[in-house]
């Protein structure tokens, strides 16, 4: 997108680097909440628009923070499966437009949620749910062929578990009243918008250099290996250096991470 590169030119610093790092901690700090306390905190923290309309504004941004699962080995799975999921779009895109994706499909997740309010009557308490399946299809329709080991065993490239929840999606589309239909058509428009036209055949909306980049280094059958330890300067990680130690530098503004060979020997963002 030449409009997401503009924007990004000009306001690419004040994106968040590592978003999904800190959406999957926000996570952990309400399970481990819940599962100690036994109180469904996550009801306090969802979005609903009858109850932010009487005061309770911090549910505007708290439910993107509400976990998907229960269980606690469930719970791991997921906050690695998205995590990963969100680093390699954000080194396929980069900073800026992996947070219009995100922050985008939470602002379409809202509208969607308040269309559903205002013509059912009801208040519907939305999670990050819609947000995270718009994650898993734009993974799915960048890196195809990149295997997902299903129940630990079965290996299944992730286009067909995404053709399965797409599936599943449009029975739910089908066999549900017109608020819901709202609900879900709206909350995945930032997929629709970014993967529009790759999904007509034409080329995909990624940086093609990252993105050919990415698919040099998913190859077909390899599992997904996502490092978190990157140099800001020479892009070294811990996977193609097991060897090196990685720091972050406290006289950056921001949060950039170097190499031991660049740690001290690097320009300070300011």
């Amino acid at each position: 997108m030449d409009f997401l590169d503009k924007l990004s030119r000009k306001y690419g610093k004040y994106a968040i680097r590592d978003l999904m790092k800190y959406i999957i901690i926000g996570n952990g700090i309400i399970f481990l909440l819940e599962m100690i306390t036994r109180i469904r905190i996550s009801q306090l923290l969802s979005f609903d628009l009858n109850a932010i309309l009487h005061g309770q504004i911090w549910r505007i941004i708290t439910f993107v923070f509400i976990p998907d699962v229960t269980n606690i080995i469930f719970f791991f799975f997921m906050a690695y499966l998205y995590y990963s999921i969100g680093a390699a779009l954000e080194d396929a895109w980069g900073t800026f437009k992996f947070n219009v994706y995100y922050f985008s499909g939470a602002l379409f997740t809202m509208i969607g949620s308040s269309i559903f309010t205002l013509i059912t009557g009801y208040s519907v308490e939305t999670s990050a749910y819609y947000i995270n399946l718009s994650l898993f299809l734009a993974y799915a329709t960048l890196f195809p062929n990149v295997e997902f080991l299903l129940f630990y065993i079965l290996p299944v490239k992730v286009k067909y578990l995404a053709f399965l929840d797409v599936a599943v999606l449009a029975l739910s589309f089908i066999g549900t009243d017109l608020g819901t239909r709202i609900l879900i058509a709206i909350s995945l428009l930032n997929f629709l918008i970014f993967f529009g036209k790759f999904i007509k055949g034409a080329k995909p909306t990624a940086t093609q250099k990252n993105f050919r980049k990415q698919k040099r280094e998913l190859k077909k059958g390899d599992p997904i290996q996502v490092a978190f330890h990157k140099c800001s300067v020479c892009g070294k990680t811990e996977l193609t250096d097991p060897d090196m130690d990685f720091r972050y530098c406290s006289s950056c503004n921001g949060n950039y991470e170097y190499c031991m060979d660049h740690l001290k020997n690097h320009e300070h963002k300011k």
